[in-house]
């Protein structure tokens, strides 16, 4: 059977050094996601600690960098450590950690030419995890003949995150964060609280929202993708499970 996915990379992140991985997904069957459509998807995960246990104990901010949506580290009575506040809309239980398992069991060769494997096809950057993480030429390979793409960055202020303008968005949590990404050169996919309708005169609200009327999915407006994607930036409300939309509504309003 052909396989569903491949190694696109494996080395020190580009964050803090750790070792980690990027794979692709969908090869010989697309996507079921509802709001992306079918697309190549990709994640960005340690190679040494399952999804799971790398957000547990704080090993995610090789993956994740400074994104606020992590969440942080709670020490319990007992000494233990767990994570409280996480406002991340992925599940880690489903996607990443089912990538992460078969990787650990051989299941994804490593792909010898990765501009042939995003060829034709959509592809997602961070389906779970940061690109910055990852060398943009990894990412420049993988775009090089697709025929769109969609990627966010919340690095988008480091240094090694500025090969990617071109191709992801600047993820960014309030008006403020927004402008100044934008003054930098950024396209930017912003998050608002739930209900807030509003938006800059530069931005249009995701196409692909509740908020929306999910008129489109991902891979059929294809708008986030990077500077050199349609014009304007993209606005969105916060979204997740039960859990996720409990600690956003905890969040102070400035905070997103």
């Amino acid at each position: 059977m052909k396989a569903n996915g491949a190694i696109l990379w494996r080395g020190p992140s580009l964050i803090d050094g750790a070792p980690i991985v990027a794979i692709a997904v969908g090869l010989s069957h697309a996507s079921s996601n509802r709001k992306t459509g079918a697309m190549l998807q990709t994640y960005i995960l340690r190679d040494d600690v399952s999804p799971l246990e790398a957000v547990r104990i704080g090993a995610d901010a090789s993956i994740c960098g400074s994104c606020p949506h992590r969440g942080h580290l709670a020490r319990l009575e007992d000494g233990s450590l767990r994570n409280a506040g996480r406002t991340c809309y992925v599940n880690l239980g489903q996607g990443p950690l089912g990538v992460w398992r078969a990787y650990k069991r051989g299941r994804y060769p490593e792909a010898t030419e990765i501009t042939v494997l995003g060829a034709g096809r959509i592809v997602r950057l961070g389906t779970y995890g940061d690109p910055a993480a990852v060398p943009a030429t990894i990412w420049a390979a993988l775009t090089q003949r697709a025929t769109g793409r969609t990627g966010y960055t919340h690095q988008w202020r480091r240094d090694y995150a500025q090969n990617l303008k071109g191709l992801c968005m600047a993820s960014c949590d309030s008006e403020a964060e927004a402008a100044e990404a934008q003054a930098l050169g950024w396209r930017t996919f912003r998050v608002a609280m739930p209900g807030d309708l509003a938006r800059t005169p530069v931005e249009a609200i995701c196409p692909a929202s509740a908020e929306a009327g999910k008129k489109l999915t991902c891979s059929q407006c294809l708008a986030c993708a990077g500077a050199n994607g349609r014009r304007g930036s993209i606005v969105i409300q916060a979204h997740g499970g039960f859990a996720v939309m409990a600690n956003v509504r905890k969040r102070a309003p400035a905070a997103l």
